[in-house]
């Protein structure tokens, strides 16, 4: 290859691989090398020759001005977004925000982002820019906004990163944080026990597509999401944290919120919403199950009014554990307690749902439901830790022998009780406005074990459960939990967060996380 052969697209892979900052300068250099088939010395002379080049950032009056930016301590809310250098923003949407953030007094923070585009016919010859429209906001400093969540401006990510926050994870010490990148991901990292819950997350872009034509700009271009992080301060102990995404005109929902741009009268509108398309939560467990969530969230339904309720793991099955029943130490504590009764579990996962018994609701076939039908193939009922659940082995076994229960068992009781729940099979779809909600998350392709990142392969939107952990990679979602955050088996670190996520009426799914039964500050 020589110099003079260099093709468009093979300058603009240079130029991805050379701004790569996720990537150390002696991988950069490496990946270049075996890119060009050249030495590490030809490689930084073409670099040179083709303009590619580190600049000064103290050369541009933006973002010295950015890295003084300070936030307005008086504000206990935060909207904050990203913007590309060099590159327009979208203008309904900076107006959508900058209406909401009037309606809720927040303060605006926009991320100025750095990206190398030798393509882009908005490139400032002189420096990087961003738009004066955006100005005012532009953010490049680290604010600790509480003494639990930090806003992360001075951390540059490649917006064409795969995973923006890898490596990221240890930068705020306990303490959640918000990064800028057009992506919107969302992760949680495990504590101990006694802090608050570690909550990362990536904020979207308020500026259009503009990406370098190549293999990884177009990637890039394809996640590429107009979006922001709402952060909401209650008191010196308590936040809450949320990432909000808007449709192609930049229209977007928060909570009870609908912000939309009125292109006849040049102005953006807040209004109460009345519905959305589902409501997904938290897996249940009931008996482990947290009464203010459920308490919370059915205040929340009375306000936004789900068309579709979906429920993960309603049964939780501690009373017939497979993982405890040669624990003859945990057994002995099971009875004491009485947790040991099979009845009563299933009585109390029956009564609790009567709280949704109104509702539309669909129920995912889920791991812990199938506890009870591994009980009953794998247990000799004159042979069990406990003589109690002998009665309920003989009805629910001749269940499956009479082929009564072809979902299990679990469902089979739910629908005696509720004949207006739609009870999922394992491979059942459940598609709500373009989302895929009937899978677990345990179960991934054939039959190997699930995991977000495994979804998120999937071509399709989805929202899964299980990990009791909520997460957010591109179009791949799992919801948190909904019971108590510490129980028998989350020993050590963990990462759980009772959370939920709606789908509103524009496709746009939304986590609502709570920290200490709480979800909001803001009143309806």
């Amino acid at each position: 290859m020589k110099f003079e052969d260099l093709t468009p697209e093979q300058i603009s892979e240079l130029s991805e691989i050379y701004w790569n900052r996720t990537l150390s300068w002696d991988d950069r250099m490496k990946q270049l090398s075996q890119y060009l088939g050249k030495s590490e010395r030809t490689v930084q002379s073409w670099i040179s020759k083709l303009g590619i080049t580190e600049k000064s950032i103290q050369e541009s009056p933006q973002l010295i001005k950015a890295k003084e930016r300070k936030f307005d301590k008086k504000k206990k809310r935060f909207i904050i977004t990203w913007a590309q250098n060099d590159t327009p923003v979208h203008e309904a949407f900076v107006s959508n925000i900058e209406a909401y953030a009037n309606f809720i007094e927040a303060d605006i923070h926009i991320i100025a982002g750095r990206y190398k585009n030798p393509t882009s016919v908005f490139t400032d010859a002189e420096y990087d820019t961003w738009s004066p429209r955006i100005e005012q906001y532009l953010d490049a400093n680290r604010h600790e906004v509480h003494k639990h969540m930090w806003i992360m401006s001075d951390v540059k990510i490649q917006p064409t990163a795969v995973d923006p926050m890898t490596g990221l994870q240890g930068m705020s010490g306990i303490n959640s944080c918000v990064f800028g990148s057009p992506k919107v991901h969302m992760e949680t990292i495990p504590v101990l026990e006694g802090n608050l819950p570690k909550m990362m997350m990536s904020t979207g872009s308020c500026t259009v597509k503009n990406y370098t034509d190549s293999k990884s700009g177009k990637k890039g271009e394809f996640h590429h999401t107009l979006g922001f992080v709402v952060v909401e301060i209650k008191d010196q102990s308590t936040f809450f944290a949320r990432q909000v995404t808007a449709t192609d005109g930049g229209d977007f929902h928060d909570l009870y919120y609908k912000v939309s741009y009125d292109p006849n009268e040049s102005e953006s509108v807040v209004k109460r919403i009345e519905t959305v398309s589902a409501a997904i939560l938290g897996d249940l467990h009931y008996g482990q199950h947290d009464e203010r969530v459920i308490k919370k969230t059915l205040d929340l339904f009375k306000i936004i009014k789900p068309d579709n309720v979906v429920l993960h793991d309603v049964f939780d099955g501690l009373s017939i554990n497979h993982h405890e029943s040669k624990d003859p130490f945990i057994q002995y504590q099971r009875e004491l307690e009485g947790t040991n009764s099979l009845r009563r579990e299933v009585d109390d996962m029956l009564n609790g749902l009567n709280d949704f018994s109104n509702y539309n609701v669909t129920i995912v076939r889920s791991n812990h439901d199938d506890f009870l039908d591994r009980w009953l193939k794998g247990t000799d009922w004159r042979k069990a830790t406990t003589m109690k659940n002998s009665i309920e082995y003989m009805e629910y076994s001749a269940l499956l022998l009479k082929g009564a229960a072809p979902n299990g068992v679990i469902p089979y009781l739910i629908n005696q009780r509720y004949p207006q729940f739609k009870t999922l099979g394992r491979s059942d779809s459940f598609v709500i406005n373009g989302w895929e909600l009937g899978q677990h998350g345990d179960i991934g392709s054939n039959g190997s074990r699930g995991s977000l990142l495994q979804f998120r392969k999937l071509n399709t939107k989805i929202v899964v459960g299980h990990y009791h952990s909520p997460g957010r990679k591109d179009g791949a979602l799992a919801v948190g939990t909904s019971t108590k955050l510490r129980v028998n088996y989350n020993l050590g670190p963990s990462g759980w967060l009772q959370s939920h996520v709606l789908v509103h009426n524009d496709g746009k799914a939304q986590h609502i996380n709570f920290i200490k039964g709480e979800y909001t500050t803001l009143k309806p």
